[in-house]
């Protein structure tokens, strides 16, 4: 158990700085449905029914927790530490330990994380077709999915957004909904319950990145979280062992969506300028794709829709 005197919200921002990108375990009550033992599992298992909200960290051998449980008549905030199974050097991703094996694989320099911000890379691809609708059935036919033709509301989401949404992200998840791909790539998109909804996780991290507060630092420095009519960062996704991908929003750009991509342990953000659908793809088939790509790991070609699980997104 924490003081009274602090926040989550206070904890989340610091514990972000110092162990990187957060895994979403419970929010609202409900439990992410694709968690598992290696995706934070641990976290949980000592609160039974009563979690409000859990945050967990991959550090090492061990998850860093902090959230909110049901306490008699209130609530009461809590951190905490679990054990957690450290990865094999060779084996697939799964967590923090898996960055390593893979700088080593790639013979990506660790000290570029140290470059300035100003210097972030650009990293663009050529040789392959950039029409965003041609990526989109690129990912389709990877996969062997059946579009399943979901009807959204754009316009209310786009509306409370500011700004449209990557034309080739919205049938990307017309075809798909959010899930994840390859057992490790998530996509977030709505209604699949909190875990997916990007809009429900992009209003939390405002409101994180707003709260005056937690100081001046954003968790996503040197950029902050967009809000209406600015400029920022929303996340469209991330990766079981919790890479982050999102979009670099600015309002008097409408259209000009860059993805942002970042490894968890806190390293400089790539800059691609491409989109959604390409990135995507370019993630689950191009082994070459470095440090991002997973295709050289034989993880399968796979999409699976964002229910199901150890919990089946109940609340707790």
């Amino acid at each position: 158990m924490v003081s009274d005197t602090i926040n989550l919200s206070t904890l989340l921002k610091e514990f972000s700085r110092w162990y990187g990108q957060l895994r979403n375990l419970v929010m609202g009550g409900y439990v992410d449905p694709t968690v598992t033992e290696r995706t934070g599992l641990p976290l949980l298992a000592p609160f039974a029914g009563e979690l409000v909200e859990m945050r967990g960290w991959a550090s090492g051998s061990r998850w860093i927790g902090c959230g909110v449980v049901r306490a008699g008549d209130g609530e009461q905030l809590v951190v905490l530490v679990a054990e957690r199974a450290a990865p094999s050097p060779d084996a697939p991703p799964e967590g923090a330990s898996w960055v390593d094996s893979l700088l080593r694989v790639t013979g990506w320099d660790a000290r570029d994380a140290a470059q300035p911000w100003a210097e972030i890379e650009a990293e663009v691809g050529t040789e392959l077709p950039k029409d965003c609708c041609m990526w989109v059935r690129r990912v389709i036919e990877l996969t062997g999915w059946k579009p399943l033709g979901i009807s959204v509301d754009w316009a209310a989401i786009e509306g409370e957004l500011g700004v449209p949404l990557p034309t080739d992200y919205k049938e990307l998840y017309e075809a798909f909904g959010g899930g994840i791909f390859s057992d490790s790539v998530y996509f977030l998109g709505r209604d699949e319950g909190v875990s997916f909804d990007f809009l429900t996780q992009w209003r939390v991290a405002l409101s994180v990145d707003q709260d005056s507060r937690l100081g001046s630092v954003s968790a996503v420095d040197p950029y902050a979280i967009y809000a209406p009519g600015g400029k920022g960062v929303v996340a469209w996704g991330a990766t079981e062992w919790a890479d982050e991908y999102c979009w670099l929003i600015d309002a008097e750009r409408p259209g000009d969506y860059p993805v942002l991509a970042r490894s968890h342990d806190g390293g400089p953000w790539h800059w691609y300028d491409m989109s959604t659908s390409e990135f995507l793809y370019r993630v689950l088939a191009d082994a070459d794709f470095q440090p991002f790509g997973i295709a050289q790991y034989d993880l399968g070609a796979t999409f699976k829709p964002g229910s199901g699980g150890p919990f089946d997104g109940r609340p707790l």
